[in-house]
């Protein structure tokens, strides 16, 4: 990395902890500085705004997932692991930036009030190749024979929206349930509606045992 990559990264760090703490609107750009030890004038030479920061940070954020997902996935074929791998992947991210996590309903909320586009077209772009990557999979399964026959869009709709729904429950309940757990059951929801006879008959024995045990306690 060099020296200017690493500058800004210390300035996208320092923002986040900032942000996370006191919020976008009441954080000052003088405290972005002091907490990543340079001057208040550094901050601009790299940002000409508090907003083009925050859209930065955001920006970093969604490209470091998407990219990390995308290696994760390559070389593997069967789109069961590759289900799994989508769903550990989206955990780690979270729990990675759990201290982070009332900024993401922050980019939410920015993304529909501020007149800068950007926002709303990233956070668009990145549900899209979710989305994308969520009807192949879907489709796979389906042609495959593992699920039924289903219109693909909807069923991917409805788990984005579902996985959203536990996000934010798990923020606002100060997180205080396994995510992942959270994650494997929606997962072993979602496929006991959908699995085909022959894809039931072989996994409903264990996708029940998760169901009985839920995510709320330790097993």
């Amino acid at each position: 990395m060099t020296e200017k990559k690493a500058k800004r990264q210390l300035l996208l760090d320092a923002a986040a902890e900032i942000f996370a703490r006191k919020g976008y609107h009441a954080t000052r750009v003088s405290e972005i500085a002091e907490r990543a030890g340079v001057a208040k004038g550094t901050v601009y030479e790299y940002f000409r705004t508090k907003e083009e920061l925050f859209y930065a940070l955001l920006d970093s954020w969604l490209t470091q997932f998407e990219h990390e997902l995308s290696e994760q996935l390559t070389g593997v074929a069967d789109p069961l692991q590759q289900a799994d791998i989508v769903r550990e992947a989206a955990v780690m991210f979270y729990c990675r930036h759990a201290a982070h996590a009332p900024i993401f309903l922050e980019f939410w909320a920015h993304a529909l009030r501020s007149i800068d586009s950007r926002f709303l077209e990233r956070i668009r772009r990145f549900r899209q190749f979710l989305l994308d990557l969520g009807c192949r999979l879907t489709g796979e399964l389906v042609a495959r024979g593992v699920f039924l026959p289903v219109d693909i869009p909807s069923v991917v709709y409805l788990e984005a929206g579902i996985s959203d729904g536990i996000f934010l429950l798990w923020v606002l309940s100060g997180r205080n349930f396994p995510l992942e757990r959270a994650y494997v059951f929606r997962q072993s929801v979602l496929g006991l509606g959908l699995l085909s006879d022959a894809a039931r008959k072989q996994l409903q024995g264990k996708l029940r045992q998760k169901l009985q045990d839920g995510f709320l306690s330790e097993p």
